[in-house]
């Protein structure tokens, strides 16, 4: 009898440890990715299901992004949002890239503009995402320096109500973001996508490199199941998150290596 109830209190603490609540620190509202009001969203769901498959259960707190890596290192956090600013970062540990941002050019097709390179942006009227010189790369920040007609906003309805109503000859943004205000927009109008930027990969940032592995075990089951597929038809109406994983192969699927 007392080595049952011993075993079951151990079993107890295990699940208890196991559900212990995580706090993941992630940025405001940015339907389709976040939703402030509803704790919901394509990112808010897809890291919620991460966590619940290494055990726990997620606690989202929602900041502005330049606050995210200080509080994570203050110890304010368990899991942050956060893109690495050097290849190797004392202290902290990153996962495997676990979401894709697109961020494209776009304007209204009937202004007919020819779009090839940052550069051609500098004599455009222009309403970019709040921070775009600081992660689209040198071109882009030399192209709208000198550019009065440029701005930036962290009102991303707006910017796409801006280049429908004609008020702005192009935006940039991330073409999910676009593509979900675009469908409640007021003044529709067929537009044109130019793609001059790279994709922007977000990794999860841990003070503890053991939630680390676990955060990357848990990411590679995500990857490999139809609920991810599902999970992105259902908020982008397109599958468009195929994301690099040194623990995966996508030529061949039967081969994976798993994570230390």
């Amino acid at each position: 009898m007392a080595k049952w109830l011993l075993l079951c209190l151990g079993l107890l603490a295990c699940t208890q440890a196991l559900s212990a609540p995580l706090n993941v620190l992630v940025g405001q509202n940015k339907p389709p990715y976040i939703r402030l009001e509803t704790v919901s969203g394509y990112e808010i769901e897809l890291l919620r299901e991460v966590v619940r498959r290494m055990g726990h259960e997620a606690v989202f707190i929602f900041v502005p992004n330049a606050r995210i890596r200080a509080l994570l290192e203050s110890g304010n956090g368990d899991i942050a949002s956060l893109q690495p600013n050097l290849p190797d970062e004392p202290g902290l540990f990153f996962s495997q890239p676990y979401i894709r941002y697109q961020n494209v050019v776009v304007s209204r097709s009937q202004d007919e503009l020819t779009l090839q390179h940052p550069a051609d942006l500098a004599d455009k009227s222009v309403i970019a995402f709040q921070g775009a010189t600081k992660v689209l790369g040198a071109d882009y920040r030399d192209a709208v320096a000198q550019n009065l007609a440029y701005q930036e906003t962290v009102d991303q309805r707006a910017q796409v109500d801006m280049l429908l109503f004609g008020r702005a000859q192009a935006i940039v943004l991330d073409r999910n973001i676009f593509t979900f205000h675009q469908q409640n927009a007021a003044q529709p109008a067929a537009v044109t996508m130019h793609e001059l930027f790279s994709s922007t990969l977000y990794r999860a940032a841990f003070r503890d490199p053991v939630l680390q592995r676990s955060f990357d075990k848990a990411l590679l089951s995500v990857i490999l199941d139809n609920w991810y597929q599902q999970l992105q038809l259902s908020h982008f109406m397109q599958v468009n998150q195929h994301l690099p994983n040194r623990f995966y192969c996508a030529d061949d699927q039967a081969t994976l290596k798993q994570p230390d």
